[in-house]
């Protein structure tokens, strides 16, 4: 037995651990409760907290049954009309408002050449979302219930995400949602009305998109050979094509342009025999001072929300693991993962390649 200032020790810890035994067994109970009386939401609040006691007790098998618990009551939350009710809203622009908003849309509609009017869009940082104005309003006014109240966000699928419940962050994630929606809505409107343009030369088709692409110069031709049919099968409105080509090829240019711009994209893999490999892009990746100072931390917060964020948009990880739902591939996500792409090729500038670095490569 081991003795602090005379005390003895281990009966401390053996009462702490009885105690928090005690939790574990009510907080089960209550779940079931809940379970057994179809309150899912509630069972699954107390299936959540019993999973946090099992771990500090370090009882796995509580965990294992706890976490499944978890999902499970969550879909039935989802799938219970009784529980959660589903709404809809419109939001209609001021009439103050509506000729600013029009004069902003103009300004890309007038351009003689569609290519000059895509390249406006990719430089202009007023489509683009900024944390700094993000961060002001959401300090600014912060719901009581963000701060009090047990908070949780469930997808679809039933899990629990990531950073839901933080109070504050979870109030910034929707605030910076709501900022994204309206400079979506600004974007598919411009889309939209450039597709509709009588003279070609003007308008938004397949053809005037291809060229564009093409002439950038900053996408490897392993790369745009791709990309172009994702591009394709955006105007013939196969958008569920279109988004599982164009999201993985985004997330390749943008690691290979990375590269090129100086950032370290070299993975040296685990092993007693070295190898390397290229980084796969994650949330840690676009959080780095490596990225932030290189692309600037909007542009990087932006990418991390629309393809990772658990409290965005999540694309790539819905599309990379079959998560994704049909109704999600629509003409407006696709048209914001192509915007990312004419960010791209509005703010970079590669140096091409001498005869010599073709040769080499």
């Amino acid at each position: 037995m081991k003795f602090m200032n005379g005390e003895l020790l281990y009966p401390a810890i053996s009462y702490r651990f009885t105690y928090m035994d005690q939790d574990l067994k009510e907080s089960l109970e209550e779940a079931k409760k809940a379970e057994d009386a179809k309150d899912y939401f509630r069972a699954s609040h107390y299936y959540r907290l019993s999973t946090e006691l099992a771990q500090r007790l370090k009882d796995s098998k509580t965990v294992k049954l706890c976490k499944t618990k978890i999902v499970e009551m969550n879909r039935k939350t989802v799938s219970d009309k009784k529980s959660l009710k589903e709404f809809s809203y419109e939001y209609k622009i001021p009439e103050e408002k509506r000729a600013n908003h029009e004069k902003f849309i103009n300004q890309f509609l007038v351009e003689k050449d569609v290519k000059i009017a895509l390249k406006k869009i990719g430089k202009n940082s007023y489509l683009r979302v900024r944390i700094a104005e993000v961060e002001a309003i959401a300090n600014k006014r912060i719901p009581i219930s963000y701060l009090i109240a047990s908070l949780s966000t469930i997808s679809q699928e039933g899990h629990v995400l990531k950073g839901s419940s933080d109070g504050r962050y979870s109030w910034f994630m929707e605030i910076y949602k709501i900022n994204l929606s309206v400079a979506i809505n600004y974007l598919c409107d411009i889309f939209y009305k450039l597709m509709k343009l009588n003279d070609k030369e003007a308008r938004l088709d397949k053809d005037n998109l291809v060229e564009h692409f093409t002439n950038s110069k900053i996408f490897e031709k392993k790369n745009l050979d791709i990309i172009l049919v994702g591009l394709e099968r955006y105007f013939s409105k196969d958008y569920i094509s279109s988004m599982h080509i164009l999201i993985p090829q985004f997330e390749g240019v943008f690691l290979d342009i990375s590269g090129k711009m100086g950032i370290n994209i070299v993975s040296l893999n685990r092993e007693s025999a070295v190898s390397t490999s290229t980084i796969t892009l994650s949330e840690k990746h676009l959080d780095s001072p490596e990225f932030t100072q290189t692309w600037g931390a909007d542009l990087c917060r932006e990418i991390k929300f629309i393809l990772f964020e658990q409290l965005g948009y999540r694309m790539r990880h819905k599309i990379a693991h079959g998560d994704i739902d049909s109704n999600e591939c629509n003409f407006e996500n696709t048209t914001l993962i192509l915007y990312l792409y004419l960010i791209l090729i509005g703010i970079v500038a590669l140096k091409p390649k001498s005869d010599e670095e073709k040769t080499a490569s």
